[in-house]
């Protein structure tokens, strides 16, 4: 089975939410981007949660965005087998290295796991290390952005990932 491997983290230190997904699906692999099946509702949930119009922008502008917004993103995963792109598919996980991360973002206050898989891999990998952490981080199961994720209109999604990161940008 092929073993696939993700990105590196997009972020910088003013960041105050992570948000993470599983791992890069082969569409995104082939085009390089986090996010890059054109029917992956990522970019269009995060462009209507600030009134932005995300999905035509070239890559390099949404990731400035995202750091405009003080919003990283990464993956759980490092690297997995895994046949096809769907998340069920995922075998022999091997984390990312989650904690050096969180060590390079002094104000992080929220986890946003985009979907079930990403926050199942994350409670697995760094649910007992996360409850030794020293700050207090939230961390959220978000509707999955993704093209399979059919369960939930694409309004809804946006009520929830808007929730979830009015709350966690929000002065205290």
């Amino acid at each position: 089975m092929p073993i696939k491997h993700g990105f590196p983290p997009i972020f910088d230190a003013r960041a105050r939410v992570l948000i993470l997904g599983s791992l890069p699906g082969d569409e995104s692999l082939r085009r390089g981007q986090y996010y890059g099946h054109p029917r992956n509702q990522f970019w269009a949930l995060l462009g209507a949660v600030f009134g932005q119009e995300l999905p035509p922008l070239e890559y390099e502008r949404k990731c400035a965005f995202l750091l405009r917004k003080r919003i990283a993103l990464w993956d759980v995963l490092e690297a997995a087998e895994r046949r096809g792109s769907l998340d069920t598919a995922i075998r022999r996980e091997r984390p990312n290295h989650l904690p050096a991360l969180f060590g390079e973002l002094p104000g992080l206050r929220a986890v946003g796991c985009n979907g079930g898989k990403a926050h199942r891999s994350f409670g697995r990998h760094f649910g007992v290390w996360l409850n030794e952490f020293p700050g207090e981080i939230d961390v959220c199961r978000l509707p999955s952005s993704s093209p399979a994720y059919a369960a939930m209109p694409l309004e809804a999604k946006v009520g929830r990932w808007r929730q979830f990161l009015d709350a966690a940008l929000a002065d205290r």
